[in-house]
């Protein structure tokens, strides 16, 4: 049976599932009219001060400390963050929320297991029924995305280019998504607390985007409709949501964290229809479909009742 930690864990994480699934619906509309880097820009700015500003205050030096003392961590998960959101911002702008959803998710069970073993030597335990549905899952998503690619979703205003930027995007999203837990794992373990995380892991990001800014010409200036948007965006689908995740990474363990993030795209597709922008495609709904059916499988294996037998 399962502790009360695990079940907090468990309980953090569905509620960072369905407030992301709405960011994800709405950020995929307003990235229609926004450019992304300024999107990134305002929104990673924000979450940067907050985290690093109370990181500061409470350890003061310490916190210098450990950011030079972990630097090469520090970097990577900063690279992994690039991957992670920078994919994922970029495919909502091309393919369907609800795809978006679910491939930078659902690949996560089978990732994890591979990188941990053979990589960052991150231990993990998955019974067989959890190695299953991992695998049985990446297949699934590798055909989606060829439909996907072939225009068969809800969105079929894009060309066969974008399309094919979008899933290379969103697949970077879901190998960044795991390297972060497994690398924020490892923070943790060294005592990094979810804040001093939260503080330094967007650096990267925020150099890239205002370069490109630069480079690009893009206005930094944004009129008091969009900041507002942005600005609540930033707080309510951003901020709170991956503080909500930082500490199920320190409770739970990575694959259990794959596995849990599998009902984001559910969320995702169930308010995807308040979108009169796009259509729901079949192929999207018959991917949630089997992703419920598997984790109704894997919580009835993990049930009380079928341990004690």
């Amino acid at each position: 049976m399962m502790n009360s930690n695990a079940i907090t864990g468990l309980v953090l994480s569905a509620i960072f599932c369905c407030i992301s699934a709405a960011f994800d619906v709405f950020v995929a509309n307003l990235l229609q009219d926004l450019n992304p880097a300024i999107f990134i820009l305002y929104c990673f700015v924000l979450s940067t001060l907050l985290f690093s500003a109370y990181s500061l205050t409470k350890h003061k030096f310490g916190y210098m400390k450990k950011i030079r003392v972990d630097i090469s961590l520090v970097i990577f998960v900063n690279m992994a963050v690039l991957l992670n959101w920078g994919g994922l911002i970029m495919a909502l702008k091309y393919l369907e929320p609800a795809i978006v959803g679910i491939a930078s998710v659902a690949c996560g069970p089978a990732i994890t297991i591979i990188l941990s073993r053979l990589f960052l030597r991150v231990p993990t335990k998955p019974t067989r029924l959890e190695k299953t549905i991992a695998w049985v899952i990446l297949v699934g998503v590798a055909l989606m995305l060829g439909n996907a690619y072939l225009g068969k979703s809800g969105m079929t205003a894009t060309s066969q280019a974008e399309r094919v930027i979008g899933i290379i995007c969103v697949l970077c999203s879901a190998i960044g998504t795991v390297i972060y837990t497994l690398l924020s794992k490892q923070l943790d373990n060294k005592g990094w607390g979810s804040y001093d995380i939260l503080g330094m892991r967007n650096i990267l990001m925020l150099l890239l985007a205002t370069l490109y800014c630069h480079y690009n010409g893009v206005s930094l200036v944004l009129d008091w409709q969009w900041l507002l948007v942005v600005l609540i965006l930033s707080v309510i689908g951003h901020i709170v949501p991956i503080v909500l995740m930082q500490r199920s990474i320190s409770i739970l363990d990575p694959l259990h964290i794959s596995l849990m993030l599998l009902l984001l795209p559910v969320f995702t597709l169930a308010l995807q229809f308040l979108d009169p922008r796009i259509a729901v495609a079949r192929e999207s709904i018959s991917a949630v479909v089997i992703i419920l059916v598997l984790l109704c499988l894997l919580a009835i294996s993990k049930s009380p009742a079928q341990h004690s037998r």
